[in-house]
């Protein structure tokens, strides 16, 4: 157990003090800001890595088999990442407003069409992670099929793709770099990142299969 977590809070870590640097330290916020907008940028960016990591380690491993003894931490680091991204959604609920998320406002009480959208997409990724977070459980797991196991596998797949869709509200962030705190790039784009390796991993795995058959 001691060996699943060194991970989740290395990255947390890491994560948090990327953020205070990116909007404390070069950004506008103060420190006042920490405990709530600045450490929710750090839960949902390691949420997001972990949920990732999860989903994707299989594939890896499929594909580079010494990856394979690491397989077992996919359960730890999945609950852990849905964790986070829970812990995301409360904060992020109780701090939505114009003064903290522009980006995603046309005016001070109207959200954007892609924040709209953006918001959907959280929330069914959120639904859709719970089929394979409760299949992850102690005990669960031992109690159905392979054929089961991997239906739930995909349907996490699609919680993350969906997760992908829910970090487009910060697009047109990405899309000025002259505007980043300290040159230093959003976390909804690194976010982004994490799950197209993941899925682009889980692609390259099907690919690599259908040319292997005869």
């Amino acid at each position: 157990m001691r060996a699943c977590t060194v991970l989740p809070a290395a990255l947390l870590l890491v994560t948090a003090a990327y953020a205070a640097t990116r909007y404390v330290v070069f950004g506008p916020w103060s420190i006042g800001h920490i405990p709530l907008y600045v450490l929710n940028k750090a839960f949902a960016w390691t949420g997001i890595v972990l949920l990732a990591l999860a989903l994707g380690l299989g594939p890896a491993a499929r594909l580079w088999p010494a990856l394979g003894v690491h397989l077992w931490r996919r359960r730890w680091w999945g609950l852990a990442g849905f964790a986070l991204a829970t812990i995301h959604i409360v904060v992020s609920l109780a701090i939505l407003n114009y003064g903290y998320y522009r980006l995603m406002f046309r005016q001070a009480f109207e959200f954007t069409a892609l924040a709209e959208c953006a918001m959907l997409a959280g929330v069914l990724a959120w639904l859709a992670l719970l089929a394979p977070v409760a299949a992850s459980l102690p005990g669960v797991q031992a109690a159905m099929s392979v054929r089961y196991w991997q239906a739930l596998q995909r349907v996490g797949l699609l919680a993350l793709a969906l997760a992908g869709l829910h970090l487009a509200y910060g697009v047109p962030g990405w899309l000025a770099p002259a505007l980043w705190h300290g040159g230093m790039p959003p976390i909804t784009l690194w976010s982004a990142g994490a799950v197209l390796i993941a899925l682009g991993l889980r692609l390259l795995t099907v690919l690599t299969t259908n040319r292997r058959r005869p």
